[in-house]
């Protein structure tokens, strides 16, 4: 005779919690792959060339006597991506590479201009419309370069300094509107200066501690809401043989941007950024390529929120957060070598450290931050290379998974 429990089937928070991330993990990845592989398939058919006794509709017919037409491409991607600021992104983004007017048939030392527009959400609640233009007219005489994004931004935050703990952490939002034009004039070769252009709007920031409550008075650094149009000027010399995968010759762009009160800046203040790359063809044909960049930025004045200078992100010092360390001042270095493998596949090794300081007086390299890690390379552009890329790094205090379209420098 068999008998039967009448015990009460015990429920355990913890367990049902455990299992539940879990399965949102697993859900996660299993979407992610998808979405990477559709992304892929798609990269590779649009950069398919035309079928045989055919002609692509955006390259002209050879003119004798002259050189063959640059071919334009455009991709309409759906895109996958992934930060530890966003978490998985996904939204379609169109990637446009071309040589403007007689740039493409007449002057085959115009580098090619790009283009990208996108529009990205992400699990994170976070919504961003971003579109970038680099423009090089005719023998690289004018370099319009924009950066124009509108986000809402959940995100998190550890308050200011090179001492920050991870107990520190609080979760921010807001809304950020930005435009931001540089108009660069060539006046020697490889050599362009003018004036740059930026206005933020940044409204509706809140605090709130880990328990949901807001953060005291005393832990805020700055208003809810700023409003910065800005006025500077910029001086690059670039000598790169490409914009989207560079391979030989070095970049240096020293740039300067006031925000006066007289302009209607909530937060008057001054801003300071050199940006400085090199790069080294190990072989002599871009398949083993050895690249270093230093970045630094300085600020002066009243600082809103967006403006303090942060270590991390998806370009330099990856494997941290972006802004898990901010300050007035940052300066950080990282070192790469990209290595072609096999078709349009490639991987990469690199390596970073950084710091943030408030005063000169208090600049010290003896808690400087470090990070290392390594990637994967799939050229969508096998015509003019741009890469779709895949990243993790790890850092003293946190690692990060990127996956995102262009080089991190």
């Amino acid at each position: 005779m068999g008998y039967a429990c009448a015990c009460p089937v015990k429920f355990v928070p913890e367990l049902y919690f455990k299992y539940y991330m879990l399965l949102n993990r697993y859900v996660r990845v299993t979407i992610l792959i998808i979405l990477l592989v559709s992304t892929i398939t798609t990269a590779v058919r649009a950069t398919t060339g035309p079928a045989p006794g055919t002609v692509a509709a955006d390259t002209a017919a050879a003119v004798p006597g002259e050189p063959a037409a640059y071919k334009s491409n455009k991709f309409i991607l759906p895109f996958v991506s992934y930060t530890p600021e966003t978490s998985l992104m996904a939204g379609g983004v169109v990637v446009y590479q071309f040589k403007p007017g007689r740039a493409a048939r007449a002057d085959i030392e115009t580098r090619s201009s790009q283009i990208i527009t996108s529009a990205i959400y992400t699990l994170n609640r976070q919504f961003l419309v971003e579109f970038h233009p680099n423009i090089l007219t005719q023998n690289e005489r004018w370099i319009l370069d924009g950066s124009h994004y509108y986000a809402f931004f959940p995100d998190r935050y550890w308050g200011v300094g090179p001492y920050s703990r991870s107990a520190d952490e609080m979760d921010v939002e807001y809304r950020l509107l930005q435009f931001e034009q540089a108009f660069l004039r060539k006046v020697a070769p490889n050599l362009h200066v003018g004036p740059l252009v930026r206005w933020s709007r940044l409204s509706q920031l809140k605090l709130t501690g880990p328990d949901g409550d807001p953060v005291p008075a005393e832990r805020i650094v700055t208003e809810e809401e700023s409003t910065l149009p800005g006025v500077g000027f910029s001086v690059r010399r670039d000598m790169r043989n490409s914009i989207t995968w560079p391979t030989e010759n070095y970049y240096v762009d020293v740039s300067t941007l006031y925000y006066p009160a007289m302009l209607g800046a909530t937060h008057p203040h001054a801003s300071w950024l050199m940006d400085a790359r090199a790069y080294f063809d190990m072989r002599g044909d871009g398949s083993s390529v050895l690249a270093f960049q230093i970045r630094t930025r300085m600020t002066e004045g009243r600082l809103p929120f967006q403006e303090f200078s942060m270590l991390g992100g998806q370009e330099i010092l990856r494997g941290y957060h972006q802004g898990r360390f901010r300050d007035a001042n940052a300066v950080q270095v990282q070192a790469e070598l990209r290595q072609h493998v096999y078709w349009r596949f490639g991987i990469t090794v690199f390596a970073a450290t950084g710091e943030v300081w408030n005063r000169f007086e208090d600049f010290s390299m003896d808690n400087a931050k470090f990070a290392a890690g390594a990637g994967l390379r799939f050229d969508v552009n096998p015509g003019d290379t741009s890469n779709m890329r895949i990243d993790y790094g790890i850092g003293r205090h946190g690692s990060g998974l990127y996956i995102t379209i262009g080089e991190a420098f």
